[in-house]
């Protein structure tokens, strides 16, 4: 985490610095870092997926599926709400949030009738 925290701050002091020189580039270089950061993380995620092909012979494919695709929407979301924020967007990513919000109580509807149907209730 370390490096991913130097990286962030170098493109912190750079986006500062550009912004009193040339406002329009100040954006590019904020994505550059964002993708940099991006595909530095991308080992994580391969061992994560293995881990959760494993995992979904164990606990039955459709939970592990469900599981990983929550994160997937809580990941975008905040992410994407952040984006709308850093571009003085509060009200946007506040619905956007709502939004994702509804999302995964969509995608988790089936894992509470399954929940619902081990522990007796009829659903």
């Amino acid at each position: 985490m370390f490096p991913l925290a130097g990286i962030a701050l170098c493109s912190l002091f750079a986006v500062l610095t550009v912004r009193e020189v040339r406002r329009d580039c100040a954006p590019y270089l904020l994505m550059g870092t964002a993708l940099v950061l991006a595909a530095s993380c991308m080992p994580g995620i391969r061992e994560s997926a293995a881990f959760a092909r494993s995992l979904s012979s164990l606990a039955g494919e459709g939970t592990v599926e469900v599981i990983l695709r929550a994160l997937g929407i809580a990941w975008m979301t905040s992410a994407a709400g952040e984006i709308c924020r850093g571009a003085g967007e509060g009200q946007l990513a506040s619905w956007l949030e709502t939004a994702g919000r509804v999302e995964l109580l969509v995608l988790s509807l089936p894992l509470l009738r399954q929940l619902m149907s081990a522990a007796g209730g009829v659903l």
